[in-house]
């Protein structure tokens, strides 16, 4: 199995300029989150020669404009893909991938949308203008561990590990994605990290929300074991 880093945003230009957020393709047919620019997630799906219409599965992890901005176009030019959201999700994104979308499911609980790859269920993340923020991580079982892939982490990086291992009752492999530690003390993000290494978790990709400061921090208490997220590049599970 393989997983592609499709697009990434993950620094404060980069933020200030709206290239900002994550996509992630499993093999060729589960799309995880849709960054930020539309136009910029189908450049990327042609860059390396993706055939779009192979994606059966997009999993929107949360409805962040950074997550969910590149779905209306990808839906564009496949219109059979299942969109699989939080129950909570904001009810005019839910209403507008009811519409777009041939198929969509709330998933509210831990659910296999393929063999060997499941979705958490709806998480509770933090509070957005007064309205605890909805959020689904994946996870892909493999012999040797699970693999956990985040949005944003918004429930809380801990808490989604922890969450993980009690679920399938195994170690995490490889942790990747954005973890939300972005505006983290640096002796707040050095607990996080020691906190994910005493939880089991072996190597990790940290980036998007993550922050640098955080990222650089991972890099020193993973060194060999944290990779260094670089668009298209593509990591053997």
């Amino acid at each position: 199995m393989k997983i592609r880093i499709l697009a990434e945003g993950s620094t404060k230009w980069q933020r200030l300029m709206k290239h900002w957020g994550l996509s992630i393709l499993i093999d060729d047919d589960v799309l995880f989150d849709t960054f930020g620019k539309p136009d910029y997630v189908l450049k990327q799906l042609r860059r390396f020669k993706v055939d779009i219409n192979k994606i059966r599965h997009i999993v929107i992890s949360h409805d962040d404009w950074d997550h969910v901005s590149g779905l209306w176009k990808i839906l564009d030019y496949n219109k059979s893909a299942t969109v699989y959201m939080c129950p909570n999700f904001n009810p005019d994104i839910k209403s507008r991938i009811r519409w777009r979308a041939a198929n969509s499911v709330e998933v509210d609980k831990l659910t296999e949308i393929r063999a060997g790859i499941y979705l958490s269920g709806e998480l509770k993340g933090g509070a957005r203008r007064g309205v605890s923020l909805p959020e689904q991580y994946m996870a892909i079982k493999r012999p040797n561990g699970i693999v956990v892939i985040t949005g944003c982490a918004h429930p809380g990086i801990i808490n989604i590990v922890q969450h993980a291992k009690a679920a399938f009752n195994c170690d995490i492999r490889l942790l990747i994605g954005g973890f939300h530690l972005k505006d983290y003390t640096a002796e707040k993000a050095r607990d996080i990290v020691s906190k994910i290494k005493s939880l089991g978790v072996q190597q990790v990709i940290p980036f998007h929300c993550t922050g640098r400061a955080a990222q650089d921090i991972f890099r020193e208490a993973y060194k060999q074991d944290f990779i260094k997220p670089v668009e298209g590049q593509v990591i053997e599970i």
